[in-house]
């Protein structure tokens, strides 16, 4: 009797472990935390979970959806408690934060081929020349420019600096360009300036600032001589460009849509940013880490990898409406054949990463930003201003 009772325990338990024989696979479930989607992305997303689960037996997704305001709060609880994700949405800027508290896991050799992805892109998720994560959607800056005024869009500084005085010459209420200014979005284009310059923003490996070269003064030295031309008089009115009070700026494309439908009155067009040596620009936008205390990080390397495929990047990034970063998917993407995005995805072959470094959002936020007001603005020369900074800066990031 009690050996009847033994074998039908086993009997009982071969079944729960899967079936005839006990032979399939313990189904491992990949926690992934997203900003929240709109109610159709989700479904869309979802969607796309199942097809990757169709092509992985035995790996469930779960879809954890986090209003974007709140992510990196409840993102830093959860990774310093219990209920870690397994893999997840990380900004950019958040790399170096996070890889170094030891929270992220390394990108194990052979996951992906890195030359599929933009460079920039790719360099986003390098922190001290490891690579931390997989980018998943990024977005870069262009030049917008008003039909109404520029008929051809400049290619190079020289020819930027032209267009501006020629328009507000010919029309002296209208600004050439609206410049950024000395804030953290401003902060966030200047490097695509000096990168275009030949310059670089730090050697992390030197531990020198070095957006206070020559080229980085030239980067500032472009904005002030624009100042001439594009009055702020004018471009603080709100939406100045929009408002057709100024023929140019330097924006993204999240204003290709605002326009199109809230100026449709506006004709306008999108272009390269003018380069001084070489084309650049900047970049943001979210990569997919794995998280150093995930139960299932081998699954959740291969849902990365399957969302950053060129099979599937164009796919999930038209579900968010971003723009893919693996370079076959960027072809196939819906936004290719849309003549002012097709530009934008241009100009992410040339966009470049920000230094990864912890603090580096404190040095754009407070030190670079107030030299764009110091040298584009106020009284100190872009040399003067960025010297200034580079002081600043250098304390911020404790290399002094």
């Amino acid at each position: 009797m009690r050996m009847a009772a033994a074998l039908f325990a086993v009997s009982l338990a071969a079944t729960a472990c899967g079936g005839e024989g006990g032979q399939e696979a313990a189904t491992q479930t990949v926690d992934f935390w997203y900003y929240q989607p709109t109610p159709d992305q989700a479904v869309k997303v979802k969607q796309l979970a199942k097809d990757f689960e169709s092509a992985n037996p035995g790996i469930k997704i779960k879809l954890t959806e986090i209003p974007k305001d709140d992510y990196n709060t409840k993102l830093a609880t959860a990774l310093n408690g219990s209920g870690v994700p397994d893999a997840g949405y990380l900004d950019q800027p958040q790399m170096a934060r996070f890889a170094g508290g030891g929270q992220l896991a390394e990108v194990p050799a052979g996951t992906i081929d890195e030359a599929d992805y933009y460079p920039g892109a790719l360099g986003t998720n390098k922190v001290a020349g490891k690579l931390m994560g997989i980018p998943l959607q990024q977005t870069t800056v262009v030049l917008f420019y008003n039909k109404q005024y520029i008929q051809t869009p400049p290619t190079t500084w020289d020819e930027l600096i032209a267009a501006s005085e020629k328009v507000h010459r010919e029309h002296p209420d209208v600004a050439g360009v609206s410049l950024p200014k000395g804030d953290g979005f401003g902060a966030w284009i200047f490097p695509a300036f000096v990168a275009s310059a030949g310059g670089t923003m730090a050697d992390e490996t030197a531990k020198k600032i070095t957006f206070n070269s020559p080229q980085g003064q030239e980067a500032l030295g472009l904005w002030r001589t624009l100042l001439a031309s594009s009055p702020r008089k004018i471009t603080n009115t709100d939406q100045a460009f929009q408002k057709g009070l100024a023929a140019m700026t330097f924006s993204g494309p999240w204003d290709v849509l605002g326009i199109r439908e809230q100026f449709p009155q506006l004709k306008f067009g999108v272009s390269l940013l003018p380069k001084k040596l070489e084309e650049a620009s900047t970049i943001g936008g979210d990569n997919g880490v794995v998280f150093s205390k995930a139960d299932n990080p081998d699954a959740a390397w291969k849902w990365l990898k399957f969302l950053s495929s060129a099979e599937h990047n164009a796919q999930y990034a038209d579900i968010t409406g971003n723009f893919p970063v693996n370079k076959k998917a960027a072809a196939t993407s819906a936004l290719a054949g849309d003549p002012d995005m097709k530009i934008v995805i241009q100009q992410l072959e040339s966009a470049r990463p920000r230094p990864a470094l912890t603090e580096w959002i404190k040095v754009n936020d407070d030190v670079l930003a107030k030299a764009i007001e110091e040298g584009v603005d106020g009284d100190k020369s872009p040399a003067d201003a960025l010297n200034a900074a580079a002081t600043r800066a250098t304390k911020v990031l404790g290399w002094s």
